[in-house]
Formats: C-alpha cells, structure tokens, sequence
C-alpha cells in the first residue's frame, strides 16, 4: 500500500490538460500548439551545445561532486555577485538536478509533520505537492488583482504564526509576472528574520525582466547566518528548461546536508551538463542579452494583439514570460482549457492550477518564436475575441 502522504498528491491540471492534448492529438490526427508549460520553442545557445559534447567527447561522464565542481560552484557565486551586486561564496552554493529537486530537497530538510508552511499564491504547483509529501500544513496567501497583481505585505504578516516553520515566495511570479519591490523585500526578510522562520525565495526568473536589468533579491538584505535559501535554474535565463540543472545559495552551514540529500536522490549533475552550464555562466551577459531581445519582442506583440480582446482581462507584465488572463463568465479553467484544444489545437495552462486565486484564469507562455505565437493567437482569437 501506497504512503498516505503520495495517495495524497493528485495530478497537476496542467499536466492534466497536456495528458488530454496530448490524447486528442493522438486521436485525432490533428496538431496541438502546446503553449501549456514554462518554455517556448527556442533551443538552447550553440556556445552551450558545444561545450556540452566536448565534455562527452572527452569522456566526462563519472559520479561528480554531490554539490557540484568546484570550478562552477565559484562561478555560480562570481555570477550571483555580478548580477546582484552581492558578496556570496562558493560555499554558499550548491547545483541541484533543476529548479524543483532544490524545492524538494529544501522541504526535506526544513519540514515535518504539521508544520505550516505560508505560500504566497498564484503560484506554480509544484511546491504544494512538496509540503503535501511532507505532511506540512499549507496556508496561502493570495495576491489581490486590481489594475496589477499586487500583495498585501500586512495579510502575509498576519498569516505568519508561531507554528509557522518557512515562507516561501516566488517573485517575480509564474504565474502572474508579479514582483516584489526591493523594500517589501528588506521588510519581509526582517520580519522573518524577527520570527525565527525560514524565507525559501524562488528567484528563476531574476533574469527575465523587462523595465529594468535584473529583478531584486532577498539577498541583498541578508546577513551570513540569515535563514534563507534562494532558489535558481538554468532554465529560464538560458533555455535549458529539459537540461535540468539549478542552484541553491544559503548559508554555509547547509552546505552538508545539502550534499547527503543530493547524494541519496540523484548523486549530482552529471560533469558533462556541468560543463555546459560552466560555459552559460561565464558568457551570462551575451546568452542573457540575446534571450531578452527575443522575449520582449514576444511580449510585446502577444499584448498588442490581445488588448481589445473583449472576453479577456490580462493585466500587463513587466517579468516572467506569461499571459495570466481572466476569462469572463468561466469558472471551470481545467475543462475550459480542453474545450480550447478541442475546438482551436492550442494548449494552455488552467489557472486552478496556481491556487484558488488562478481560477477563472488561463496561462499562455510566450517564450516562443513569432510565427508560433502568431499561429496560436490567431486560433485562439476565435473563441477569446
């Protein structure tokens, strides 16, 4: 039989509805346009390709370092200083099988049975199924959507009580594109600092902003014993989503543990993904600039094109790469969702899927060239217009 904890995890919609896509085009014979997950259809930098093969040309396919190499733990801690203006160590960093082993590793390590754990929602799945695996107590905040999403920084305290182990915050926000400001950023740190809790940042999409460089981060405010663990990924920044290499920066006193919950999930890295993501870090600026240029084009027109769609309410974005809209008079967003694959062969993400804040909603990603973006919105047109 089956731990009650794993019976108790369902399913995400989104990968609900991808399942069903993916049915209805086997059935059907007919093309899906899946805008559903957080990538587009952009393939990763040849500068990082080739790195890459060379690697496994010279046969670097060993067991590795649990945090990984030496050499890119140092500039992991090189890039995080440049680009936040920060002084962090390698010690402080360690790389992880993507994004999501880090959240799974962290809940791991901070959370127990009926602890509370205080989400700031619409969020991304995931990191429900991770509290859920550990019996952890979920207690959502949600934003509020006025002409922006914005967070009541005073509902957050409020929510935050003595049983309460981490507070976790993803910004700026998938879904939503939400971003914290550097000073609700430096108050929410001292607060948490002031409970004795854990403040998990989920920071993968620092990079993709489009009102200024980089977005924020928490550890700009932090102080070497604080307890706070920043979470980041290849994916976004660098179009590496299937490569599934990420990173952690924490205090150095985790640095341990971090590696014995490595070495009992997924032993490390691979050297040869190592190896490539070396080469993304240390040509950050040219890979992160082209990859900008590419998704503000994309931004730009899906809102251009959409703004006089009158059965849509879609709050403009300045981060992430989504279209988080409102859908007038629809309440089921998983079933909506199926009926849009159904009757235009595009595939989107059911707001449900973000928390009971994202229903009503849907979630296009625009992370794809124009001419895909220009076939799927012209599809959806039919139905949203």
């Amino acid at each position: 039989m089956l731990t009650k904890s794993v019976m108790g995890i369902k399913e995400t919609p989104i990968m609900e509805v991808a399942n069903f896509g993916r049915e209805f085009a086997k059935k059907t014979g007919k093309e899906v346009f899946p805008a559903w997950f957080g990538e587009g259809n952009k393939p990763t930098k040849e500068i990082i390709f080739k790195e890459t093969i060379k690697s496994l040309k010279q046969g670097k396919t060993f067991y590795t370092y649990q945090n990984g190499l030496p050499k890119i733990r140092e500039a992991i801690s090189n890039y995080m200083n440049d680009v936040f203006k920060i002084r962090t160590f390698p010690e402080n960093q360690s790389l992880v099988t993507g994004g999501m082993l880090g959240i799974k590793i962290i809940c791991d390590m901070l959370i127990e049975k009926d602890d509370e754990v205080v989400i700031v929602g619409p969020v991304w799945p995931n990191i429900r199924s991770s509290v859920i695996l550990k019996q952890g107590k979920i207690n959502e905040v949600d934003l509020e959507l006025e002409d922006k999403w914005k967070l009541d920084i005073n509902k957050l305290f409020s929510s935050i009580t003595e049983n309460t182990k981490m507070v976790f915050i993803n910004s700026p926000s998938n879904p939503t594109g939400w971003m914290l400001s550097e000073e609700e950023q430096e108050e929410i740190l001292s607060y948490t600092r002031k409970k004795g809790c854990w403040l998990v940042s989920d920071e993968v999409y620092h990079q993709i902003v489009y009102d200024r460089e980089v977005s924020s981060s928490f550890l700009k405010f932090s102080k070497p014993d604080d307890k706070l663990i920043v979470i980041n990924s290849s994916s976004k920044s660098f179009n590496m989503t299937g490569w599934r290499v990420g990173w952690l920066t924490h205090p150095s006193f985790l640095e341990s543990h971090i590696a014995k919950l490595v070495q009992i999930s997924t032993t490390g890295v691979p050297e040869f993904l190592q190896e490539g993501f070396y080469s993304a870090l240390v040509n950050y600026k040219s890979i992160v600039s082209e990859v900008k240029e590419e998704l503000t084009k994309s931004r730009n027109y899906v809102f251009d094109r959409t703004k006089n769609w009158k059965r849509i309410q879609l709050p403009f974005t300045n981060a992430a790469f989504y279209c988080f809209f409102k859908v007038n008079e629809m309440t089921d967003s998983v079933n909506y969702a199926k009926y849009l694959i159904e009757k235009t062969q595009v595939g989107l993400a059911p707001g449900i899927a973000f928390g009971n804040s994202g229903e009503g909603h849907l979630r296009l990603c625009f992370a794809s060239d124009l001419d895909f973006l220009k076939n799927v919105l012209s599809r959806l047109e039919k139905e949203l217009s």
